[in-house]
């Protein structure tokens, strides 16, 4: 199905020559005039042109108009009403492809144009929509950004911290975005898709502050790397024994209660940095359940103040060239790893952090 008639007219209807049963045409042109009277609306339907019964009054006036009075005042009885903002730019109809953030395009879209969407994705749509208010978009537009994966470097500055080049501040919404919902051409509201149980917060580079060169000597001379190590409360001795191959067995420190004020300060601005502000997650889990929330600055806030931290010399196994750490923090369960990602020479190239809902 696909709504591609906007009438702006009775006389549009009337020239249209659907090929309807005359009744359908003549319940249209009513529903057209008494929306359009009532509401003011310039094209206050839409209509699919191979299906007889279905016609969408328009998103804008969900929660305004209601359907069961507007169709006893326009005496409609071969009319299947709903609202929907139709195929907009011949977009409807259209199969994007089986990735999650492209589905969840055509899920946006169909349900916008008021298409049957899957039971799944449902709800987290509808709470978009209440939430955001976009029956009221004029024009509504979803545009896939995925696929970017805008890189987001460390930065030490007065704090460590994660951070795109065109990153302003801890606002993230272009930088973290897969859909961008749209009024238009004007940006409204980001969506960062994430499929699986365990996702990404950031993943980087530390390969030149944390140098080969140095761990073979035992001694890390590196100003940020040296902040790094500091940051997380990790001996040094064991960090480079790690990835030297001298550790002869796996040790794990709870550091947390050794930590002082300014390394816990520390770590929330960089776990505040990867979680960032400014756009809402949709997660579809492999069990297909989805979680939908709004990632404003106090949910930050909140879900960055860390309560342990926990550093595993030599992975979870003991025996890798690896350090594992978990945090936990009221809203995450935050695993993280330095590591070769490379399968080099066995010596760290990146910092990966996970995480894991409570």
């Amino acid at each position: 199905m696909a709504y591609t008639f906007f009438p702006e007219s009775v006389k549009q209807i009337e020239a249209k020559k659907l090929k309807f049963p005359k009744d359908n045409v003549e319940e249209i042109k009513r529903l057209w005039t008494i929306l359009n009277k009532k509401f003011k609306v310039k094209a206050p339907i839409n209509i699919d042109e191979q299906k007889a019964s279905n016609v969408n009054v328009v998103r804008a006036l969900e929660g305004t108009a209601n359907l069961n009075s507007i169709k006893s005042e326009a005496r409609i009885i071969k009319l299947r009403l709903r609202f929907g903002n139709g195929s907009l730019g011949g977009r409807g109809a259209k199969n994007k492809g089986n990735l999650f953030e492209e589905q969840f395009k055509v899920d946006l879209e169909n349900y916008d144009e008021g298409e049957q969407i899957n039971s799944a994705v449902e709800r987290p749509i509808k709470d978009l929509y209440k939430m955001y208010k976009l029956s009221k978009y004029k024009k509504f537009n979803v545009k896939l950004e995925g696929g970017k994966n805008t890189p987001r470097p460390f930065i030490f500055g007065p704090y460590i911290i994660v951070q795109s080049a065109k990153q302003k501040g801890l606002d993230l919404g272009t930088t973290v975005t897969d859909l961008t919902l749209k009024d238009g051409d004007k940006p409204k509201v980001y969506l960062s898709l994430k499929y699986g149980d365990t996702t990404t917060f950031f993943n980087s580079g530390i390969r030149t502050v944390l140098t080969p060169q140095e761990i073979k000597k035992g001694k890390i001379l590196n100003k940020n790397g040296k902040r790094i190590l500091d940051m997380f409360g990790i001996d040094e001795k064991l960090f480079c024994d790690t990835f030297n191959g001298k550790l002869k067995k796996g040790v794990i420190v709870d550091v947390w209660p050794k930590m002082k004020p300014n390394q816990r300060l520390a770590l929330e601005k960089l776990i505040e940095s990867g979680i960032g502000f400014g756009y809402h997650v949709i997660h579809k889990f492999k069990s297909g359940v989805i979680k939908s929330f709004k990632v404003d600055r106090a949910y930050m806030q909140k879900a960055s103040k860390p309560k342990s931290l926990t550093i595993y010399y030599g992975g979870k196994t003991g025996t890798g060239k690896r350090i594992n750490m978990e945090i936990f923090t009221p809203t995450y369960k935050l695993p993280l790893n330095i590591r070769d990602t490379q399968g080099g020479d066995g010596y760290p190239t990146r910092m990966m952090c996970d995480f894991k809902y409570l």
